[in-house]
């Protein structure tokens, strides 16, 4: 079994200097735990990239709408009759000129006919070759700040020219949308925790089960003097190596994945779907799971052992 000095500083030598007096390199379950570990690791790469995603995408949002208002003159009047885009051009002119005299509004632009027909595309296709193609007008405004006041005074205004102009602040569908990516995070955090609780689960039963097949040569290491510290390490240094080499595996193949979908997402060309993108930050906290997969293997390992040993008569 080796040679045993004080101090647990070594009980017995394996290949490239390794303190191993366990063969535990040599299970056959070693090679399924590295592929549970590469799958965990996979499955929390992809769960925490895409609870990112949705938290980008609602800061987009949120921020890119935040005091802002869409006001759409409608292609028909009050009475029902279609306007032509040159009425709805000189409506929108005034409505811009009264909305330019607030000093609350910081910007003020009307969207081209051109601009809207871009905008209605995903919908209902090209439409530039339908030029008589009754079309509302947009205007986009910008507030230096908003309230609810504010907008009731604004709307009574734009009526004086526009009897039946719609104001849009965006914040019903907004806080839908926002509602939505919300439990969506909080669902992929929820598939996160599960992950790693399974990933918990399953080293520790694997350290068990190891402890359980070599518990004759565990009971020899105590008679010749070996701590439940020593034993420990052994289990957990190979809980580490187990644990760094299926989540590099799995941080390779969800990094793999995410560069396929961030490609495929971006040259899609479909303007409903959301640009998927993550910062920098991001990055580096999915570069981090390997480590900390080592780190819960290692932990584990070690409570799993120092558990299993407390109760060995």
């Amino acid at each position: 079994m080796g040679f045993f000095l004080l101090g647990d500083k070594k009980l017995g030598v394996a290949k490239r200097g390794r303190q191993y007096d366990l063969p535990l390199n040599k299970e056959a379950g070693t090679g399924f735990l590295i592929l549970l570990i590469a799958l965990m690791t996979f499955l929390g790469v992809v769960a925490l990239a895409g609870s990112f995603a949705l938290g980008s995408i609602a800061h987009h949002w949120s921020s890119g709408l935040e005091n802002k208002m869409t006001i759409e003159i409608p292609a028909e009047d009050a009475k029902g009759h279609i306007r032509s885009w040159d009425d709805i051009q000189s409506l929108a002119g005034q409505a811009e000129a009264r909305l330019k005299a607030q000093n609350f509004v910081r910007e003020v632009k009307t969207l081209t006919r051109d601009d809207i027909q871009a905008l209605i595309q995903p919908w209902l296709g090209d439409t530039k070759d339908f030029p008589e193609m009754p079309l509302p007008g947009l205007i986009s405004v910008s507030f230096v700040m908003i309230t609810p006041d504010l907008i009731a005074q604004m709307k009574t205004d734009l009526e004086q020219i526009i009897p039946n102009i719609v104001l849009d602040t965006h914040e019903s569908w907004l806080a839908d949308i926002l509602k939505l990516t919300g439990a969506l995070q909080l669902a992929t955090l929820l598939v996160t925790l599960m992950i790693g609780i399974t990933t918990i689960t399953a080293i520790a039963g694997a350290v068990k089960a190891r402890i359980a097949i070599h518990i004759k040569d565990v009971e020899l290491l105590h008679l010749m003097g070996a701590s439940d510290i020593y034993i420990s390490r052994q289990f957990q240094r190979h809980a580490w190596i187990l644990a760094l080499q299926g989540a590099l595996y799995g941080a390779f193949s969800g990094a793999l994945i995410l560069a396929l979908i961030g490609f495929f997402s971006g040259n899609s060309g479909a303007a409903l779907l959301p640009e998927f993108s993550i910062n920098m930050l991001h990055v580096l906290t999915l570069a981090c799971l390997p480590i900390a997969a080592c780190i819960i293997a290692g932990f584990t390992a070690k409570i799993t052992v120092l558990r299993e040993l407390s109760l060995m008569p």
